[in-house]
């Protein structure tokens, strides 16, 4: 159980008893796991780093970029760094205790950064955490993992060495190796297509449809013979997750989560808990409505998170079919923390999420800059699709990069420069996903 948690917990959620488990347990090498009793040298001197240097040896890089790479262009999994192995094949973790390396924290960032610059091409998923030992003078051990990878086959070095997990052992890739790999990149990549297509075409659907063909459940037709712009988001995990969304959401305290402060609201409403969840094919699906803006959120077992809708456009000073952009990167906002809330549910926090957004204009719609009662000229959008992405987001930790490379992309989407920012307390929703 603790080798299942060291490769399907949160990275930042383990433990140095999680590591020490391991011992207790005798985790055995595989396919996804791989032990080193200390950061690879070229001598019985060991790496520089155990000798108050600044810097890791070429030999620790190098070697736990091989592991990494073989990982990689397999199935993905975790090396631990600090734990000693048995003689027999496959190895196991043997203790009494894990060794410690100093300074970890510091070791983890530079670790991170010479496997960032070293692996071509660059991963899309790579953690490295370093665990302290409490009361150890801020010594512990290494955890580094990675994802399959949608990018694979994956090198390391000038020029590249590239490396396949066999079993418990990382080879060097044949021909035949790189061929499969090759192939099983574009299927993904293939698979991946066709779900987002999938969720273009219902955007698509409901903009035939037009305003008028939103009927609500007492036979109501709020849009009609409004002008509307349609938006969507959608969230793809490159993995198969393998869920059951209804269970998902049924269970899950957080699904969209509320936004505060001036961003109390998106162009599909302020979020939180639904629980009008229907059942569809592959997931399930629900409606928020208002005065202003009708959406559907659907949400599916392969790990699929979309938001589609319609907003109306509003009639100002003058000015007809005027809508504000700063109320849809919120919605992607959403959709991202509820792909990450996917992962956790399905256990892979390893496996890299794609996300598109996309606008689609049917008639005229002017962009303001800030909010519809602004004095700015605005920008008039488009007639037709305004497409943004796909973005990829790997590690947790760049969450508010690529969330800011989407919210960047929204507005040059429209024509205008960044408007104003969303600060969202990313750390507070995290550790309610932690303790669900």
């Amino acid at each position: 159980m603790t080798l299942r948690r060291i490769l399907e917990a949160p990275i930042a959620d383990l433990t140095f008893e999680d590591v020490e488990g391991l011992i207790q347990e005798e985790a055995e090498e595989g396919p996804r796991f791989e032990l080193k009793r200390e950061l690879p040298a070229n001598d019985r001197q060991g790496d520089p780093w155990m000798q108050g240097s600044r810097k890791l040896g070429d030999r620790a890089r190098d070697g736990l970029a091989k592991e990494v790479v073989a990982l990689a262009n397999a199935y993905g999994g975790a090396v631990v760094i600090g734990v000693d192995e048995s003689d027999e094949e496959p190895k196991r973790a043997v203790g009494p205790e894990p060794l410690l390396i100093p300074r970890i924290a510091e070791c983890a960032e530079r670790l991170q950064k010479s496997l960032d610059s070293i692996i071509d091409p660059p991963l899309p998923v790579l953690e490295v955490r370093g665990i302290a030992k409490p009361d150890a003078d801020g010594s512990g051990v290494l955890v580094i993992r990675t994802g399959p990878s949608t990018r694979a086959p994956h090198g390391h070095g000038r020029p590249p060495l590239a490396y396949m997990r066999r079993g418990s052992r990382s080879e060097p890739m044949t021909m035949r190796d790189l061929q499969s790999t090759l192939f099983e990149t574009r299927t993904r990549g293939e698979r991946i297509n066709a779900l987002l297509e999938d969720r273009r075409r219902a955007l698509t659907s409901m903009v035939e449809k037009g305003p008028h063909g939103i009927m609500l459940e007492r036979g109501e037709q709020p849009f009609l013979g409004r002008s509307a712009l349609y938006f969507r988001c959608t969230l793809v995990a490159v993995e198969n997750l393998q869920l059951r969304a209804d269970e998902v959401v049924r269970t899950a305290p957080i699904i969209r989560p509320t936004l505060g402060g001036s961003f109390s609201t998106s162009a599909f409403g302020s979020g939180s808990f639904h629980y009008g969840w229907a059942h569809r094919v592959n997931g399930v699906e629900s409606v928020d409505h208002s005065s202003r803006h009708f959406a559907r959120w659907f949400v599916g077992d392969q790990g699929i998170v979309d938001a589609y809708g319609l907003m109306t456009l509003d009639t100002y000073r003058g000015r007809s079919d005027v809508f504000a952009p700063v109320l849809f990167p919120p919605v992607a906002l959403q959709a991202l923390v509820l792909g990450e809330q996917l992962r956790r549910a399905a256990r892979r926090p390893e496996v890299e999420l794609v996300v598109e957004c996309e606008f689609i204009n049917p008639g005229t719609a002017t962009a303001v800059h800030s909010d519809v009662r602004a004095f700015d000229d605005g920008t008039q959008i488009p007639d037709g699709a305004i497409r943004i992405g796909p973005f990829s987001l790997g590690n947790i930790d760049d969450f508010q990069a690529v969330y800011g490379e989407i919210e960047r992309g929204i507005w040059h989407g429209l024509g205008l420069p960044i408007g104003s920012r969303i600060n969202f307390p990313m750390a507070e929703w995290l550790a309610e996903m932690s303790r669900s």
